[in-house]
């Protein structure tokens, strides 16, 4: 009968349904990924010219920053695109996972080409200090730079404000806790390109003050760090994906009891969910029924469970539940802190525990 239910229910998910789902997903976050490439490039160009001009180290940083963002970009939009397409024969689940993959490279850009090389340009200034000049420009051009940052940075809010609202957390948990990494890199870049810029203009401004290139240089060191330490946080999340992460606890549990409160289940000897992309997570587990139920009626009641499970949570999107006699021994059994996940049926008599009906 498992297998019966198995195949019946991978009918269910159909593979247009998870590309229109994945596609409606990627819509917000491609366009926040654009007007990020669009600005960085058009910064690039400004922030470069304005370096020269100027001298400044922190203005050098910056440029760095907005050129490694420029890749940065260009890897997420190409994890974007590669993730919606549609499962095939070779990918059952679909491409999901491939926004993870190229985020990776996202971080590492982010981790060598911005916080790597600015540091780099920032120990050349300490060991052969140049004296800053041209300071308006210097001011005029961070000033204008950081505004256009900022409409990136609230672009890349919305995308990530809907995700951290559909997962039920903050924006701020969001890095810890979302399944699109394309959507958090995009915040955290825009976050970084921002503070960065506000670093570089208060060094530069005390550099004019006071006639030293020291707080410019320091304000330099400031976003090489900040870089450094959003790309480490950046691949912890990365790599977190690509292993096979689950959900959190706390919806895992409210998944078994969602399950449980469905007429005719007796039990939810075990659960588990894991993300298969950025929209995507497949749910997979045991269940106990009434034992006056036939073939059809356990159909009936898992048919009800799964769709319980997708009206609740829109990112559920293949579910396997197996009619089980008994518990049978947990799959993550050697977790330690994790508490069984099985929820018995406390509402009302629906029958004693089924051996599987036939």
């Amino acid at each position: 009968m498992a297998g019966k239910l198995d195949r019946h229910f991978w009918k269910r998910s159909a593979n247009g349904k998870v590309a229109r789902r994945q596609e409606n997903g990627s819509g917000e976050t491609r366009r926040s990924v654009l007007v990020s490439l669009i600005m960085n490039c058009l910064e690039v160009a400004v922030l470069g010219i304005a370096a020269g001009v100027t001298g400044s180290v922190a203005l050098e940083a910056q440029t760095v920053a907005n050129s490694a963002e420029v890749g940065v970009d260009v890897f997420l939009l190409i994890g974007v695109f590669s993730s919606a397409r549609a499962p095939d024969e070779t990918h059952p689940l679909g491409y999901g996972r491939e926004r993870f993959f190229w985020s990776l490279f996202a971080a590492l850009a982010i981790f060598v080409g911005g916080g790597g090389l600015t540091l780099a340009e920032t120990v050349g200034a300490i060991l052969h200090p140049t004296p800053v000049h041209s300071y308006g420009l210097g001011l005029v051009v961070l000033t204008g730079t950081i505004g256009l940052d900022w409409v990136a940075l609230r672009t890349a809010l919305r995308p990530a404000s809907k995700h951290a609202a559909e997962l039920g957390i903050s924006v701020r948990r969001l890095r810890h806790r979302s399944l699109d990494p394309a959507a958090v890199t995009a915040v955290v870049g825009g976050g970084c390109a921002v503070i960065g810029g506000c670093a570089a203009l208060v060094g530069l401004g005390l550099s004019q003050a006071t006639g030293s290139p020291t707080p410019d240089t320091i304000a330099s060191a400031l976003i090489g760090v900040l870089l450094v330490c959003a790309s480490v946080g950046l691949l912890r999340t990365d790599r977190d994906l690509l292993s096979g992460r689950g959900v959190p606890v706390a919806m895992l549990r409210e998944m078994a009891r969602t399950v449980a409160e469905q007429p005719g289940v007796i039990d939810v000897p075990d659960l588990f969910a894991v993300v298969i992309g950025p929209t995507s997570v497949i749910v997979n587990g045991d269940v106990s029924l009434a034992e006056n139920l036939d073939l059809r009626a356990a159909e009936q009641v898992i048919a009800e469970a799964t769709e319980a499970l997708r009206q609740r949570w829109s990112l559920v999107e293949f579910v396997y539940l197996t009619p089980v006699p008994f518990a049978r021994p947990r799959r993550n059994a050697k977790r330690r802190g994790v508490p069984p996940l099985g929820l018995p049926v406390a509402r009302g008599d629906r029958g004693s525990r089924s051996q599987l009906p036939t």
